[in-house]
């Protein structure tokens, strides 16, 4: 169902909210919930409905048995999002650029889905950065006028690796499903030996740019780079002990993402 996914971005834009130190209604949570379980969702139903016969993975096999309701809920979901929207939020530029995404970020799913393998290598590369997008757009609006501080781009960029890596890592972790459903990606586009090589080479520069934040950051952000370092970690640790089931690694890097709710307690 992707509610984990839907916490973590939540926990994301949280995390965004206490580090610039902004104060959000609780309606703009409850709009990223909808936005991020939407775009999931349609996007597993497209792979669900272009699978021939019965998918291989428990993920599209779910959205193959419930296409049809998931598709009545998906088009309420999209109802009650874009009512709350327009008579909740009272800034505007907030529902055009918000609006102006999620256009295209259904726009790249679509992309991917009709040119097949061409690009299906960009999928992990053009998902995470609109998921870093996404769960970035309300501070940016916020900033719009008077510019964003320049440790925004920091932490933002190490979201974008760590969203990177964990998508390559999924894609890398379900290589055979994909292959018998057959579905693109970078796994079966270049292989598993780059792909890995791949996975290796992002591990290294984000740990040593998340290490770095700590001689370039005033020591007021520490809580913050430990708080982004843990998350990788947990990431890192998924990655070089393969041994584990495929779901309870899944389970353990998506759970990562919702570490950001620790900041409610200082």
């Amino acid at each position: 169902m992707s509610l984990d996914v839907v916490l973590g971005a939540c926990a994301g834009l949280f995390f965004f909210q206490h580090l610039l130190e902004l104060s959000f209604t609780p309606v703009v949570y409850v709009l990223m919930g909808l936005a991020v379980w939407g775009i999931y969702t349609f996007d597993h139903l497209m792979d669900a409905r272009n699978i021939e016969g019965r998918a291989s993975s428990a993920r599209h096999l779910f959205h193959q048995v419930h296409f049809k309701k998931l598709l009545i809920w998906l088009f309420l979901v999209g109802v009650v999002g874009l009512y709350l929207a327009f008579n909740f939020i009272n800034f505007s530029r907030l529902i055009s650029f918000g609006l102006l995404l999620g256009t295209m970020i259904v726009g790249n799913i679509m992309l991917l889905k009709f040119l097949g393998k061409r690009l299906t290598f960009l999928k992990e590369l053009t998902t995470a950065a609109f998921y870093t997008a996404g769960i970035t757009l309300v501070p940016l609006i916020r900033f719009v006028n008077g510019g964003l501080p320049r440790v925004f781009w920091f932490f933002a960029f190490g979201y974008f690796v760590m969203a990177w890596f964990n998508l390559l890592l999924l894609a890398y972790m379900d290589k055979d499903s994909d292959q018998r459903d057959k579905m693109g990606s970078i796994v079966n586009t270049f292989g598993e030996s780059v792909t890995h090589n791949l996975l290796l080479v992002i591990l290294c520069l984000g740990m040593l740019y998340m290490i770095s934040l700590f001689f370039i950051l005033r020591s007021f952000y520490y809580v913050y780079i430990v708080l982004l370092l843990i998350m990788f970690l947990i990431h890192a640790l998924a990655f070089i002990r393969p041994n584990k089931s495929k779901e309870s690694v899944r389970r353990q890097i998506d759970a990562s993402y919702m570490l950001p709710f620790v900041l409610l307690l200082l």
